[in-house]
């Protein structure tokens, strides 16, 4: 074993030569072409990924943006609805001070000719009771104390 043969060397060396290319054609090539594949299909599935998350960041960003503006589309549609809720509060409001303001008027209205039936009234009967204070009077002469029983018995006959 130790020995040196240089025919066993030379034909070790062919074959293994021949190994070497056997092996260069049938193995490593299609082993090699199957790594640079692999590798591609890496680089391009990585590509993809960085693509896909490049969009889904701009949609988010997008959707992000929209939301912000929904919500001040939103914040303005209630400040809109709060004032014309006020509004339409104010214009009821007024509504029932002019209607408070107009039966107050009616009302007032309504007393005054009451109060003025009343004074008519009431000057009616001082009319009626002096007129027949009168007549007792003028149908015959009395004295004051005569005159104040009269008016007294009229005043009693007039209130019953």
């Amino acid at each position: 074993m130790m020995d040196l043969n240089p025919g066993l060397m030379l034909w070790t060396i062919i074959s293994f030569v021949i190994l070497l290319f056997i092996l260069n054609k049938v193995a490593w090539q299609p082993i090699l072409k199957a790594l640079d594949a692999r590798e591609k299909g890496i680089k391009d599935d990585q590509e993809a990924a960085r693509k896909a998350s490049e969009e889904a960041q701009a949609t988010l960003d997008d959707y992000q943006q929209k939301l912000k503006e929904a919500h001040a589309e939103a914040q303005t549609v209630v400040a809109k609805a709060r004032e014309a809720a006020e509004k339409v509060g104010e214009e009821l409001e007024q509504q029932a001070r002019d209607k408070a303001k107009s039966i107050v008027e009616k009302a007032e209205q309504e007393i005054d000719l009451h109060r003025q039936a009343a004074i008519n009234e009431i000057r009616g009967e001082i009319a009626v009771l002096a007129i027949a204070s009168a007549e007792k009077v003028i149908s015959k002469s009395l004295n004051d104390e005569d005159h104040h029983r009269l008016v007294m018995e009229s005043l009693e006959e007039q209130g019953s």
